[in-house]
């Protein structure tokens, strides 16, 4: 079976990436056949229920065997038709890289793919694009935030992948002008680069019903890393605890950080409080969003230069009519409109979060105004299958203007 386009990921799946398998399982209901290649496999577990749902064939790009001739002819290839200076090679054609586009094309093939998208700029974005000349077909990128904002970014490097796209989607005009600046706005290939938002599935994170009574229940949803900012969102409860404020909190997710957010918990003496639950699936997350009353993420940058794009987890609590409170950082002014749908303080103010907290949890009347007013800009903005349509249209531009030229 032909699959005109394929998706690349470093890792898939991903217990944290749940855009991207419910934007493949989008398309796949547009009527389009993806295949997915994941440059490596995931050695953890992950438990989505909507795996389940996915059609997609998943290829695993490491397990293809490559020759040391192959990667060398490959490299030669590839350094001749770029026009690579030798000095530039080793950065625009590492060995690991060229021996992954040489495995990923070769999949390509197999699986008659005519277009290659990238999920972030990075290693997937760098492979992609080196695969694409092998295959003499065209690539694209979607752009979120670590691939273009952490210490580490190649600056040159990412520019260069940009311009040899087809087109390049970002996640937020946020993003979107930070890479226009990066080209420069007279680049000719600027006008490849397109904002188009992250969807979240409307019918799974459905507007609940209010809760009444009982302890107001805030979640925070997300990765255990710094640019969450969930350190911030302890001492604000703290703050909370000594106002005499009723909550609850629930951290829900996994990561490197958690052992030193335990640490806080019982620093704070919040063990009754706040819970950490741990990574849950996609489907438990929307079951606890429909229990809760608030949802916070006060986002941060990491000392990595490391920040959030657009938090799938606002999202998904906007959608389910849930106000919100999150920080002005990024583009997360975009999901939340400040005194509309929630609540945003600075980076890094644990006492304005905590007010902002009680602020929404003291007041039912207000706090359900604003998770309506977000249910209807989800409903807007971020509808899922509408933005994946939006996408599956430049998918098909690409082919036909391919094919035309073939």
């Amino acid at each position: 079976m032909s699959h005109p386009i394929a998706y690349v990921a470093k890792v898939f799946p991903r217990t944290s990436e749940t855009f991207v398998i419910n934007e493949l399982r989008a398309l796949e209901e547009l009527g389009e056949n993806p295949v997915v290649f994941s440059l490596h496999r995931n050695p953890a577990t992950v438990t989505h229920a909507i795996l389940a749902d996915l059609r997609a064939p998943v290829e695993y790009v490491d397990d293809v065997e490559v020759e040391d001739r192959d990667v060398r002819r490959a490299a030669e290839r590839l350094a001749r038709e770029l026009a690579i200076p030798e000095n530039d090679r080793g950065r625009l054609l590492p060995r690991k890289y060229v021996r992954l586009a040489v495995a990923l094309s070769r999949l390509a093939e197999r699986h008659g793919v005519r277009h290659l998208h990238a999920h972030f700029a990075s290693r997937s974005g760098h492979v992609a694009a080196l695969a694409s000349i092998l295959l003499e077909t065209g690539y694209s990128i979607t752009a979120h935030a670590k691939d273009i904002y952490h210490r580490d970014v190649d600056r040159d490097l990412l520019a260069w992948k940009i311009r040899h796209a087809r087109f390049v989607v970002t996640v937020t005009e946020f993003n979107h002008r930070h890479l226009l600046e990066l080209l420069g706005r007279d680049d000719p290939r600027a006008g490849s680069v397109v904002r188009l938002y992250n969807g979240v599935d409307l019918q799974r994170f459905a507007a609940a019903r209010r809760r009444t009574g009982g302890v107001p229940r805030i979640v925070s949803i997300g990765r255990l890393v710094e640019k969450k900012g969930f350190g911030i969102l302890l001492d604000a409860c703290a703050k909370l605890r000594e106002r005499s404020v009723p909550f609850h909190c629930e951290i829900i997710g996994g990561g490197d950080l958690e052992q030193d957010l335990r640490q806080r918990v019982s620093a704070h003496q919040l063990d009754d409080l706040v819970t950490l639950t741990g990574s849950l699936t996609t489907e438990a997350v929307a079951e606890r969003l429909h229990e809760a009353h608030v949802v916070a993420l006060p986002c941060i940058v990491g000392e990595d230069g490391n920040v959030d794009a657009l938090p799938t987890a606002l999202l998904e609590g906007m959608a389910c009519g849930l106000p919100l409170v999150s920080t002005r950082l990024s583009g997360i002014p975009e999901i939340v409109i400040d005194g509309e749908n929630g609540l945003l303080v600075e980076p890094g103010d644990s006492d304005g979060l905590a007010a902002a907290l009680a602020a929404i949890l003291s007041d039912p009347a207000r706090a359900t105004a604003m998770g309506e007013a977000g249910r209807r800009r989800a409903e807007s903005h971020f509808d899922l299958r509408r933005n994946v349509a939006e996408l599956a249209g430049m998918f098909r531009r690409c082919y036909a203007a391919e094919q035309a030229s073939a």
